[in-house]
C-alpha cells in the first residue's frame, strides 16, 4: 500500500490512498512517529490511553480530505475526537481515476489504532457509538485568505466550530452597518475579506435590485 502517514499509528485504509514518499522506510517511520507523538491527545497520554478508531473520509479530485467521521470507536473519547482532526490536517492522499482515466472523488474508510511509543499495541475491538458519544466530524473548505482576492487557503473544523465562525463574522459586519458603513467601505479597509467583505458587498448589491 502506498502511504505517507500511517506505519507508527498503524492507520489501515481499505485502498492506496497515501501519497507515495521518496523518503526511506526508516525515515517515514520517524516522521510518522513523531507526527502522532505531536498530535497524541496530552491526557489521553498521561493515562495510558490506547486503541483503534474507525473513520471514514472524503477526498475531493485534488486528493485533498473534504471531511472525516469517526464511524466506530476506542472506548476513549479523546483518541476518537482527535483522529479525524489528525487526518484532515497530516494526511497526504493521491488522486482516484475512473476506468476513463478521469479524476474523480473518492471515499474510503480506515482505522487509526493509537499506540504510545515503547507500547504494544492493544487488540482492535471497535466500539459502537452513539449520538451522544460520537466526535463531531470535521469539514473542510477552501476560502479566500484574508486581506487577498486570489489566495487561497485550506480551513477544516467541526460543523459547530464553522458556525461560531460564521455568526463571529457577521457581528462586526452588523456594526458597521449601523455605523453607516457600506460593504465596499470594508472591501477597501480590509481588502475584500472573502467572509465578510465579499458576502456583504454581494447583499448590498442583491438590495439594490430589489
Amino acid at each position: 500500500m502506498n502511504r505517507r502517514f500511517a506505519t507508527f499509528a498503524s492507520l489501515i485504509l481499505a485502498q492506496p490512498l497515501f501519497a507515495a514518499s521518496p523518503t526511506s522506510k526508516p525515515e517515514q517511520n520517524r516522521e510518522l512517529s513523531e507526527i502522532v507523538f505531536q498530535n497524541y491527545p496530552p491526557r489521553a497520554l498521561a493515562a495510558g490511553e490506547q486503541g483503534a478508531v474507525f473513520f471514514v473520509v472524503d477526498i475531493d479530485k485534488d486528493a485533498h480530505a473534504t471531511s472525516c467521521e469517526v464511524t466506530h470507536g476506542s472506548g476513549h473519547p479523546l483518541l476518537d475526537a482527535e483522529t479525524c482532526y489528525l487526518i484532515v490536517q497530516h494526511a497526504e492522499f493521491k488522486s482516484a481515476r475512473d476506468a476513463s482515466g478521469r479524476v474523480v472523488k473518492q471515499r474510503a474508510e480506515g482505522v487509526v489504532n493509537w499506540t504510545i511509543p515503547g507500547r504494544a499495541p492493544v487488540p482492535i475491538n471497535p466500539v459502537l457509538l452513539t449520538a451522544e458519544t460520537k466526535p463531531e466530524k470535521q469539514v473542510c473548505r477552501k476560502n479566500l485568505r484574508a486581506g487577498t482576492l486570489s489566495s487561497v487557503e485550506r480551513i477544516c473544523m467541526t460543523p459547530t466550530e464553522w458556525a461560531k465562525q460564521g455568526e463571529n463574522m457577521k457581528n462586526p459586519w452588523r456594526e458597521m452597518q449601523e455605523k453607516g458603513f457600506t460593504s465596499r467601505d470594508i472591501c477597501t479597509y480590509s481588502g475584500c475579506d472573502s467572509t465578510l467583505g465579499q458576502a456583504a458587498h454581494s447583499r448590498d448589491l442583491q438590495g439594490r435590485d430589489n
